[in-house]
């Protein structure tokens, strides 16, 4: 019952994370590039699907919501009619591996054993797919805000204490995530602090 808890506990905080993230898309004063979330929605997909088979039960629901939330960014995205930017190739090669991560998925589900090896590839795809938004963040601090992503991080630090069966790809995910958001936030975090900026400016 304890592992419910925290599971459920943390799928609703990362889907919790996404609400003020698709509220400013929505009033524009934040523009994600449309292309890049729609790829993160199918390499989540992937995530997803490879985490289920490698042994996630509770601790699941994060995941679930990580490929909702970027599908709702998009979707956002394109009723606010943005910018759809052509793929670069950096960004055909992290779809291209997440289709490699599908394949894998696809042969090797019955086989608990070997399908977490498609879950590795599906996450080294999504810390490429992020590497150009990191960086933006480092760079941009003013352009992003803090709140959403420090929800995503919490959330996924909350999935890891919903992990029954404690191997390597459980608690792979929910690493990856805690790790890879919070050092989106940390610039961001940092530069509001420094510039001691109002509370509208961290959500």
């Amino acid at each position: 019952m304890e592992k419910e808890f925290f599971g459920l506990l943390s799928g609703g905080i990362v889907i919790a994370s996404i609400i003020p993230y698709a509220i400013r898309t929505y009033q524009r004063k934040i523009m994600p590039n449309p292309t890049s979330w729609m790829l993160w929605t199918l390499i989540n997909f992937a995530i997803l699907l490879t985490y289920r088979s490698s042994g996630a039960l509770a601790n699941v629901w994060p995941a679930v919501f990580g490929v909702t939330n970027p599908l709702l960014i998009a979707i956002f995205l394109v009723k606010n009619r943005a910018t759809w930017k052509k793929f670069e190739r950096f960004e055909y090669a992290c779809l291209a591996v997440g289709i490699v991560s599908l394949a894998m998925w696809w042969c090797m589900h019955e086989s608990r054993t070997m399908v977490q090896y498609a879950l590795y590839m599906a996450i080294l795809a999504d810390a490429c797919a992020a590497t150009p938004t990191v960086a933006f963040t480092w760079r941009f601090p003013e352009k992003e805000r803090p709140f959403a992503w420090g929800l995503f991080a919490l959330g996924y630090g909350v999935g890891m204490f919903a992990v029954s069966e404690h191997t390597v790809a459980n608690y792979a995910l929910p690493a990856y995530m805690f790790l890879g958001a919070s050092f989106i936030t940390v610039p961001l975090v940092r530069h509001r602090l420094k510039n001691r900026a109002p509370l509208k400016e961290w959500i």
